[in-house]
């Protein structure tokens, strides 16, 4: 049952079940939170010259509600089995998969990818469509790797690894990160990592009033990419923050690198607006 004054959990469902990890893993998520589902399809209607065109009778738009429908009600199955009395929304809407999610982004609580489907060639998790949606929406997103059995809920005792890189665009992403450690009683492994991570502290950060079980900082001058994705390998959840160092910061290439290692989903984190006060005021 929707939780009331929460928005729902949003992912975006491609066709031929390419879906089925991300929307496992979303229909958790929102059972968990006490809110809804809403599987959203974006529809790219074909323009000008395409196969079939000239055929007469064919309507090419229709076909491809058909097809949309039908794989939103097939990826409805899958997340009432994952989380059964969930309230699932189906939703088609015309436009690319990008622009699309972005307005889906102010009445979401989470907007969730997968990793097959959007046309990310040659990468597996953080590829064009989240890159297209991060730093772009107010809310987190969560890329989830095809080959993901993972559930919302993790095991208890799995792992929580969050990057911070010493900015204010991370802060969120720790408290977020704690949280989700917290109520897991899952050990939380605080990540820092690049060439300039010996000017940052070995000093356990400000996390919040989440206590996880376990708090482990890991200082390390190795590729930030690379530390992460080691670190994850055992890992149920990764959290990245978007930060001046971060995900949109040209001299970085953690969230890129760690797209070809991570077999856990990613969230990354927006930054709240309290923390960019309080780093202007300091």
């Amino acid at each position: 049952m929707t939780g009331e004054g929460e928005e729902p959990v949003v992912v975006g469902v491609p066709l031929h079940g390419l879906g089925e990890a991300a929307v496992r893993w979303a229909a958790s998520e929102a059972r968990d939170r006490g809110v809804g589902l809403r599987l959203v399809h974006a529809l790219t209607i074909p323009v000008g010259s395409y196969p079939g065109r000239a055929v007469v009778g064919v309507d090419v738009r229709q076909g491809l509600v058909g097809l949309a429908r039908g794989e939103l009600a097939a990826m409805a199955a899958v997340a009432r089995k994952t989380a059964p009395g969930l309230a699932v929304e189906e939703a088609v809407v015309e436009g690319d998969v990008i622009g699309v999610l972005r307005a889906q982004a102010p009445a979401a609580s989470v907007l969730v990818v997968g990793t097959d489907g959007f046309g990310l060639i040659g990468e597996l998790t953080l590829g064009g469509v989240a890159r297209g949606l991060v730093g772009h929406v107010d809310v987190p997103v969560a890329v989830v790797p095809s080959t993901s059995t993972a559930t919302s809920t993790a095991t208890r005792g799995d792992v929580v690894v969050v990057g911070d890189d010493g900015t204010a665009g991370c802060r969120g992403a720790l408290r977020f990160a704690a949280q989700r450690a917290a109520a897991r009683g899952a050990p939380l492994v605080v990540v820092r990592a690049g060439p300039d991570a010996r000017l940052l502290s070995d000093v356990l950060p400000d996390v919040g009033p989440a206590r996880p079980a376990t708090l482990q900082v890991v200082l390390a001058e190795d590729r930030a990419d690379r530390v992460l994705a080691d670190q994850a390998r055992d890992a149920g959840l990764v959290v990245l923050g978007v930060g001046e160092h971060g995900w949109r910061h040209p001299r970085h290439s953690t969230r890129r690198g760690l797209a070809a290692h991570a077999r856990c989903p990613v969230i990354v984190v927006p930054p709240d607006p309290r923390d960019a006060r309080v780093a202007e005021q300091g």
